[in-house]
């Protein structure tokens, strides 16, 4: 039997008061020796402290260092229900997954916001990207409260082979029926265990819940705080899912091009000055502390050229602006982006620096130094020789371009 330990924090929250908070935290975690996972709610550091959002976002670091303390001292995954969280101009409601050592496995960027009479909307930035995480072989994902009336978001992570989707909430009174159903409905239609941890207090009902892959409630919270100790058998994902797989019948190349499709459109610049090119070092992901060209995803809507200017200057703030599209990475294996599109970028001015976030680093390389550094994302170090080899002489397609995987070509 392959169980694992749940302790859900289901807690009111102090308004703006992030010691007040912090402290409630460990007092009820305080009895706990070691656990698998920890889940706190949505907003737990500050609540929905509108007026203060922009001050609170740019002290996210403080509640992140606390999560990962906690994370050391239980020795545990800890789901960290949502902090306001400031990166260059824009404002996340962000989840950060720590690991048990205490490091930071990744995020994810609340995806859907109440926008109808609500702050939320307006003061927040959407996210655009759906991560997938994992403790040892175990692989799972995050949602967020008025996620839960999206059900392409669950089914994006369960595709990726996940056998959890934790949901961090402040869901409020009177949607005690939609959440009870709707939570259900997720489990059964993904064949997953769903792990919701919702606030308390005035205006709150809680009712944390824990349910099953067949939908079946193993657990439920009351109204009141509490920390709550729940034991699930992860064996039940592939026993269910060998009698009936009902993920095995989504068509899962339309979902990907219908559902969300600017998720999968990502976009990256080449920008050289004096023979040297700009490069940002990745600090998430499979390319976690490899150098490659900045970039980013496209948001809803968004133009390609606009994008790429965009995500530079956030991540390295360099302006610069995009002409040419030079080359085009079309695979459809890929667990983020569908298609991967470079351009080629006039330097406009500024000194690169790493938004401290995604990227750890911003600089700019020569080809030597590109050439010979291992730690140089090889799809990047490719596309930067052939640019170096044929800059004065254009493109041309080269369908040899990136030999190792026959779905990268060059555009000319």
């Amino acid at each position: 039997m392959n169980r694992i330990q749940l302790h859900l924090v289901q807690m009111d929250i102090a308004k703006g008061n992030f010691q007040k908070n912090k402290e409630k935290v460990r007092s009820l975690l305080q009895n706990v020796n070691s656990t698998d996972f920890i889940i706190l709610p949505e907003m737990w550091s500050v609540d929905f402290d509108f007026k203060n959002m922009k001050a609170h976002g740019e002290a996210y670091k403080k509640p992140l260092r606390f999560l990962q303390q906690l994370a050391l001292k239980h020795k545990a995954v800890v789901i960290g229900g949502s902090v306001p969280q400031s990166t260059g101009d824009r404002l996340f409601n962000t989840t950060f997954v720590i690991n048990r050592n205490g490091t930071v496995q990744g995020s994810y960027w609340k995806m859907h916001l109440v926008s109808q009479n609500n702050l939320e909307g307006q003061i927040f930035d959407r996210g655009d990207r759906i991560p997938r995480f994992f403790d040892q072989k175990l692989s799972f994902g995050v949602t967020n409260c008025y996620d839960l009336r999206f059900p392409e978001i669950f089914r994006g992570i369960s595709l990726k082979g996940s056998e959890m989707i934790f949901l961090v909430a402040q869901f409020p009174i009177p949607l005690y029926e939609h959440w009870v159903t709707l939570l259900k409905a997720r489990a059964i239609e993904n064949q997953v265990y769903v792990i919701a941890v919702n606030r308390v207090g005035e205006g709150y009902f809680g009712h944390s819940l824990v349910i099953d892959p067949k939908g079946e409630i193993l657990f439920e919270g009351g109204e009141n705080e509490g920390l709550h100790s729940v034991s699930i058998d992860l064996d039940r994902v592939k026993r269910e899912k060998e009698q009936r797989n009902d993920l095995s019948v989504v068509h899962e190349f339309a979902y990907n091009k219908w559902v969300y499709t600017n998720n999968f459109i990502g976009v990256g610049g080449l920008i050289e000055v004096e023979d040297k090119v700009l490069m940002v070092k990745q600090n998430y992901g499979r390319l976690k502390g490899m150098w490659l060209m900045p970039g980013g995803h496209l948001e809803k809507g968004e133009k390609l050229n606009h994008g790429v200017e965009r995500e530079v200057f956030e991540e390295t703030q360099i302006k610069a602006e995009a002409t040419d599209i030079i080359a085009i990475r079309s695979n459809s294996t890929t667990e983020v982006v569908d298609c991967y599109i470079v351009f080629k970028m006039d330097y406009l001015g500024g000194s690169p620096k790493a938004d401290g976030f995604e990227n750890t680093d911003a600089r700019f390389f020569t080809l030597d130094e590109i050439t010979n550094r291992r730690d140089i994302a090889p799809l990047a170090a490719e596309i930067i020789q052939y640019y170096f080899q044929n800059k004065d002489r254009g493109f041309k397609e080269r369908k040899d371009f990136a030999s190792f995987n026959d779905d990268y070509i060059l555009y000319t």
